[in-house]
């Protein structure tokens, strides 16, 4: 007699769209919070390069998530020179955005920085809520 065949593994749910929402949350909540402190604490002009640097943080997270998207598909027609070229020009554009942010506009340091981590504030939530579910669950 042989013994019954193994039963599969369990499917491993793909958690990331969950995981991308909620960093896109937290982030925006880090926003919430950094522009209040920058409106109350430094005025208008902080406030104001705050939310350009955030726009422009938020809209590299975003084009970078679709490039990699775009990577780890399978694609038949991938082309490697094209792809290049658009991560470079994107990469250009953001450059230009920083550097207008800080240099032409005269916008408050500090609340630059703010803006340029609310994207890490929001990955470092993401990290604590995993830590705290894998405790609990």
């Amino acid at each position: 007699m042989s013994a019954p065949p193994p039963e599969p593994a369990p499917a491993i749910p793909n958690e990331a769209p969950e995981v991308l929402r909620r960093i896109r949350r937290i982030s925006a909540g880090a926003y919430v919070v950094f522009a209040l402190y920058a409106l109350i604490s430094s005025g208008f002009y902080a406030f104001l390069g705050l939310t350009c640097s955030a726009l422009v943080i938020m809209i590299n997270f975003l084009w970078l998530e679709g490039v990699v998207e775009a990577v780890l598909q399978p694609s038949p027609r991938l082309r490697p020179w094209r792809m290049m070229v658009r991560t470079l020009a994107r990469f250009a554009l953001l450059g230009a955005a920083i550097s207008v942010t800080i240099f032409v506009a005269r916008f408050n340091v500090l609340s630059v920085l703010l803006g340029f981590s609310i994207v890490v504030v929001g990955i470092m939530g993401e990290a604590l809520y995993s830590n705290y579910r894998s405790f609990v669950d």
